[in-house]
């Protein structure tokens, strides 16, 4: 069998994926299908998803949370609901861009701010722009300065050539932008993203989005203590503040949190993924206070997101949790540990949060990439970013053509078995046989790059392998030149 360096999860074929959906449904005790969301019930004992839904937010410490199909879908809504809400509670506006108009001169800006490297701008074809009538202030990085009346952003370029050696957003980059308003220039505030319209004061900005971890930054944090001090600001100034979450349970053990619940804290809303560090086939899920989920729900209906049923996605995404984030606390009574298995089980065992699956993938990893660096060939061809591992996920450059890499790789798994890559992508600029000085500062000649974490899957592989398989693909590399 090939060994697979690269892939973090292992997908199940189908048949066998929907015959564990089966037994997850008996695990759980789920014996009935929820319908349209059972917006309805209230009682989490009469309906298997509004209990999921309350099991997750009680884990988050929020009031309430809204499973969503798509972590889309569940942003887009977050963003409707913040620009509504600050525009309910601020006298000098007039009433919310109703949805799909960007075009009147004449409406009230609607805003959000974000990293370069968000979601919304590279993935999602400017939803936020065609479907919500909504700007996007980019702030974070060199890549959104202004340049007279520019402002100096391309997604594209990001997309092409990665994001070598950017930061995630910082405190000072609120700082900077907060003071432009302050002073009153707020011509100093970056035009907005796509439409290029000028802010006219802060008041303009309902949500500031911060992305936990910045996945297309190789997976780097904010600092803590400066999400802490960011969200007071974003209070202070009315911004609401909501958290991308897509890969939140490995941005809290990356910070070295004991619970998923300190690290939502700072956030008034939350975005959640299921598929990705958790393994489920699909879904997501919004949290935040009740009267946030509550709203939340009615957008899902008239985004068309509220599913006959969605207990595949639901079942799955519940498991996954459950699997990943959750442990049984020992049974003890008077204060005695609880050793008879026939009265433990009688006993309702309570499930307490763990970090401790995010935190053992990210400790793999860091261990993998210091055996890496003591290898003189391995270190001539990548460079990691970050160089020590924040979370789970690095990105890497690699110091070689597109052309060159995959064949190399290719030599490496047939002599040796042993899968190095599989996915790696061409950088637009980077060097390439017919011109190797090609390529700017930021890319340092990388003619390609990938995104490496470690998850249930490659976290299996002994540490030795690792080595091995890139030790040897160095070498055909070089031995190529």
């Amino acid at each position: 069998n090939v060994i697979d360096l690269q892939t973090h999860t292992d997908r199940k074929p189908p048949a066998d994926t929907l015959t564990s959906l089966s037994e997850a449904c008996k695990r759980l005790g789920v014996d009935a299908f929820d319908v349209y969301g059972d917006f309805e019930i209230l009682d989490t004992k009469q309906s298997y998803i509004r209990q999921f839904e309350a099991e997750v937010a009680t884990h988050f410490g929020k009031q309430d949370g809204v499973y969503c199909i798509s972590g889309g879908m569940a942003q887009s809504i977050a963003l409707l609901i913040n620009n509504s809400r600050k525009n309910h509670r601020s006298s000098s506006r007039s009433s919310a861009v109703r949805v799909g108009d960007n075009s009147g001169e004449d409406k009230t800006m609607s805003a959000f701010a974000c990293h370069p490297t968000s979601h919304l701008l590279l993935h999602e074809n400017n939803a936020f722009s065609e479907l919500l009538g909504m700007e996007a202030v980019v702030v974070g990085s060199d890549s959104c300065s202004t340049k007279g009346d520019e402002v100096n952003y391309d997604p594209q370029a990001l997309k092409d050539n990665g994001c070598y050696g950017m930061e995630p957003i910082r405190l000072s980059h609120l700082k900077q932008l907060f003071s432009s308003s302050d002073d009153g220039s707020s011509s100093r505030i970056p035009p907005t993203y796509p439409n290029l319209k000028q802010v006219s004061s802060i008041d303009d900005i309902s949500t500031l989005i911060l992305e936990l971890p910045h996945r297309e930054v190789g997976g780097k944090l904010t600092p803590w203590e400066e999400v802490e001090e960011i969200s007071r600001t974003c209070n202070e100034r009315g911004i609401h503040f909501h958290c991308d979450g897509a890969r939140i349970f490995e941005a809290s053990a990356g910070y070295g949190h004991k619970s998923v619940k300190q690290t939502a804290q700072p956030f008034e809303s939350i975005y959640v993924s299921f598929y990705k560090g958790l393994g489920a086939i699909s879904g997501a899920m919004l949290l935040g206070d009740s009267e946030f989920c509550a709203e939340a729900r009615v957008w899902l209906r008239r985004m068309g997101g509220n599913l006959y049923t969605v207990l595949p996605y639901a079942i799955s995404s519940w498991g996954g949790f459950r699997k990943n984030c959750l442990i049984e606390e020992e049974v003890h009574i008077n204060g005695e540990e609880v050793y008879d298995d026939s009265v433990a089980k009688s006993l309702k065992s309570k499930l307490v949060y763990d970090n401790g699956v995010f935190e053992n993938r990210r400790k793999k990893l860091t261990r993998v990439l210091e055996l890496m660096r003591a290898d003189e060939k391995i270190n001539s061809i990548v460079q990691f970013d970050p160089a020590v591992p924040e979370t789970n996920i690095v990105h890497g450059y690699l110091r070689m053509s597109y052309d060159e890499c995959m064949a190399a790789l290719e030599k490496v798994e047939l002599s040796t078995g042993i899968r190095v890559l599989n996915r790696v992508r061409s950088n637009n600029n980077g060097i390439s046989k017919e011109n190797s000085s090609c390529g700017d500062a930021r890319n340092q000649n990388f003619g390609c790059r990938f995104e490496w974490t470690m998850g249930e899957s490659n976290s299996l592989i002994e540490d030795g392998s690792f080595v091995r398989g890139w030790n040897k693909f160095a070498q055909l590399v070089s031995e190529g030149e």
